[in-house]
């Protein structure tokens, strides 16, 4: 019996001088790294290699960190119930993260998450689905909602608020989750809420929160400028590459010292390492807070706190 199997592409059109140009950003971290959407219909001329017959201006083949396509950033999609082909490389104007259109590999296959029936994007969900009979059947959007608010409208008179449970994602906040969050702490009024990545109503950090730091008060330069960088329960070299490559690996190839608190080694940890400036301080899951507490304890105690700094 045959399988059928996705063989990806080996080359990729460049766009043409009259394609549609659009801006958006990188979706898998909170970095936010800019990108270029160049589309244009199917069957119509591609670009050439010659600066006049693109939409890069410039000629092919290019050389390093000039505008290039890989086969990863090319796509054909849907639009306007026509197909269109799309690229979405890097924005080699951007001036906030990802500076000269850099990219972490996350974010230069964006143009793959893009459906498409023939890729394996195929057997993303078209519809809602509800089960019916022991079966799950696709349904309308306004099916599906009837049924959901009814169910909730059910659970919460029969039960009580705090019979619904609702988790939801924190980012882009107002305008994305205030509709959301009204909805459970308003709508409904049940304690029982919370964002994606938390046990309960709490920062995403609670160890180092826990600790006294605010962990979404620097900005990414900060993380650059600093002397002494103290990276807690993450790598941001796996998690956040933009802001490892372009902020924080200068830093320390200049002599920045950090110390990792991680229960296990990392990429970027062992970057650091090699450069001989890193401290890993590895400890079991769940125990940054007591470590974190006893490290400024011995500060306290020692009297190397910023007095001054703190008075004002």
């Amino acid at each position: 019996m045959s399988k059928l199997e996705y063989v990806s592409e080996d080359k990729a059109p460049l766009p043409p001088k009259n394609a549609e140009v659009l801006t958006t950003c990188c979706d898998y971290c909170i970095v936010a790294c800019g990108y270029k959407v160049y589309r244009w219909p199917v069957g119509t001329p591609d670009g050439g290699p010659r600066a006049s017959e693109n939409a890069f201006g410039v000629d092919f083949p290019t050389g390093a960190m000039q505008a290039w396509v890989a086969p990863t950033q090319y796509n054909v999609v849907q639009h306007n119930g026509k197909p269109h082909n799309v690229v979405i490389i890097p924005d080699k104007d951007s001036k906030a993260v990802n500076f000269g259109g850099d990219s972490s590999i996350r974010g230069g296959t964006i143009a793959q998450k893009c459906y498409n029936p023939k890729k394996p994007t195929s057997d993303r969900l078209m519809s809602p689905l509800i089960r019916i009979n022991g079966t799950l059947q696709p349904v309308s959007w306004d099916t599906a909602l009837d049924v959901a608010a009814e169910l909730i409208r059910h659970t919460v008179k029969t039960h009580g608020a705090n019979a619904y449970a609702m988790k939801m994602y924190s980012y882009q906040f107002v305008e994305n989750t205030y509709a959301l969050s009204k909805f459970a702490k308003g709508g409904v009024n049940t304690a029982n809420f919370t964002f994606h990545d938390t046990p309960a109503d709490v920062t995403s950090t609670p160890g180092f929160r826990d600790a006294g730091f605010d962990n979404f008060g620097p900005a990414y330069k900060d993380w650059g400028d600093a002397e002494v960088l103290m990276i807690c329960g993450t790598d941001p070299y796996e998690t956040k590459t933009m802001i490892f490559n372009q902020f924080i690996k200068p830093a320390i190839d200049q002599g920045q010292k950090t110390i990792w608190l991680n229960v296990r080694e990392t990429a970027g940890l062992a970057y650091a390492k090699s450069k001989g400036n890193a401290l890993h301080i590895q400890l079991d899951p769940g125990t940054d807070t007591p470590v974190l507490g006893a490290i400024a304890r011995v500060i306290l105690e020692n009297g190397w706190e910023d007095s001054e700094w703190i008075k004002n």
